[in-house]
């Protein structure tokens, strides 16, 4: 039996993925969520599987007052901003100073989030080069990180290459991505850049009014046509309808990819792994 202190940092487009290994696992555990306001999602996620969670605040982690029993499956998830993926240097001191601050709580660490444009960026690597406990993140078929979301989903690596050349034109959307589509574009340099537009400068661009306007004006600019639906099977019920207002809202028609490009994969391999680091190496 699984015991021992799961510590998993995870950015919400990649909360579906972890709440399918978690709702799959049928090993007793205890899981808690730290309230910090990027929360909201992974708790309506749990929810909805059926997956018994309980809540704390990082103060009370980090201060030990949250001690889970040390002889149980104890699985602590801290959500982060979802708007860091905009910011690759951010997202990296973020999660590498949770990682430090978190280290007498944790046995072992899962990374749930892409290295979003830190190329080069392998976490339990760079944990086991400072003297942290044991990690495990997102992986490619060669054992390179996943770059991003997207990768995560189907494989990553060289295999992202070969969608983008099967693909070209396409905005990629599985299901975290349709529902999480506005924190996803209000994030970082987007959301400046059009609230700096003025009205004169619209006009004189062909921009459309709002948030929605500016988007497909640039998606015209990137000779974008489609959406490129990449149905992970797991995740909100409601996908088909987020694609459809997705569709209406950026003025993209739906492809559905080929059979074969998604896989879950490296969300298995990230869940079985992070559980053998509890384990003594074992499964």
């Amino acid at each position: 039996m699984t015991s021992g202190n799961l510590c998993i940092i995870a950015c919400p487009m990649l909360d579906d993925n972890l709440v399918h290994e978690l709702a799959r696992d049928g090993d007793r555990k205890t899981v808690t969520v730290v309230e910090n306001g990027n929360d909201g999602s992974i708790r309506r996620k749990l929810e909805r599987d059926s997956v018994p969670y309980e809540t704390a605040s990082l103060e009370d982690v980090l201060s030990g007052s949250c001690a889970p029993d040390p002889g149980a499956f104890n699985v602590l998830i801290v959500m982060i901003d979802l708007g860091l993926h905009s910011e690759p240097e951010v997202l990296k001191s973020t999660v590498e100073k949770l990682t430090k601050d978190l280290q007498p709580h944790a046995d072992a660490f899962g990374y749930y989030l892409g290295i979003c444009g830190n190329y080069g960026w392998d976490i339990p690597a760079w944990c086991a080069e400072n003297g942290l406990k044991p990690a495990a993140m997102f992986r490619d078929e060669k054992g390179n990180p996943c770059d991003d979301c997207v990768g995560v989903n189907i494989s990553g690596g060289p295999r992202y290459l070969d969608l983008q050349r099967a693909y070209t034109g396409h905005f990629y959307v599985f299901p975290a991505m349709a529902t999480n589509y506005d924190d996803f574009l209000s994030a970082g340099g987007n959301a400046a850049a059009e609230e700096s537009l003025t009205d004169e400068a619209r006009e004189a661009l062909g921009i459309g009014p709002g948030r929605d306007g500016y988007i497909r004006w640039l998606l015209e600019l990137g000779d974008y046509e489609y959406l490129l639906k990449l149905d992970t099977g797991i995740g909100e019920e409601r996908f088909e309808d987020d694609l459809l207002d997705l569709s209406r809202r950026t003025g993209l028609k739906i492809k559905e990819a080929d059979e074969g490009w998604v896989t879950l994969k490296p969300t298995a391999d990230l869940y079985a792994e992070c559980k053998s680091l509890l384990n003594g190496g074992h499964a």
